[in-house]
């Protein structure tokens, strides 16, 4: 279970995932000036520590949708200084170091695991500044396993999403996701 403060943010997280996408050699062609990248949803994996914080943020620019996943820690990952893509100020819990998650073992763990497990997404919850479970959060994007793929020694996170492909009925070795608007499930990563 994932537990999600009302906190100010500085910068914001979509300004950390523009500020990231911009540098990244797969979206040279998008144009965020004239098509900025706007929120569409989000989902979590556990960490069975509690410490570490693993989002995939889902956002569109134009009519095309990408996903940046992201970890925040309390403190910086040792040996991680290439994937550290910011720091930002939390109102509740003070200074939170931003990785690239592909680049924290934490978050490729439990990627692999949700994969290989038919595994969900965690489930979300409202707290207040004492860390009291409010309500829970439904309005995320409901992301599941396929189960193992036989072979696979590695997984991939799509950067760019294809919600017109159906991955229903798959086999093996996906992250698949559902949302509000996304009835049918799309390929959010690739056990190879």
């Amino acid at each position: 279970m994932a537990d999600i403060y009302a906190a100010q943010l500085s910068p914001s997280k979509v300004e950390v995932v523009t500020e990231w996408v911009t540098g990244q050699d797969w979206a040279a062609d998008f144009d965020l000036a004239a098509a900025p990248l706007e929120p569409v949803t989000s989902y979590r994996f556990d960490d069975p520590a509690g410490d570490v914080g693993l989002e995939v943020h889902i956002l569109r620019s134009g009519d095309r949708h990408i996903q940046v996943p992201l970890t925040y820690r309390g403190t910086p990952l040792d040996g991680a200084d290439e994937h550290l893509i910011s720091t930002m100020d939390h109102s509740v819990l003070g200074k939170r170091w931003v990785y690239a998650g592909m680049g924290d073992p934490l978050f490729r763990q439990r990627l692999d695991d949700t994969i290989a497990t038919a595994g969900t997404a965690a489930r979300q919850f409202r707290v207040d500044d004492e860390g009291r479970r409010i309500d829970e959060i439904t309005e995320v994007a409901h992301a599941f396993g396929t189960g193992p793929l036989a072979g696979a020694r590695d997984v991939e996170m799509l950067h760019q999403l294809n919600l017109d492909s159906s991955a229903e009925g798959s086999e093996g070795g996906l992250l698949l996701g559902r949302w509000d608007g996304q009835e049918t499930s799309v390929v959010l990563a690739v056990m190879v």
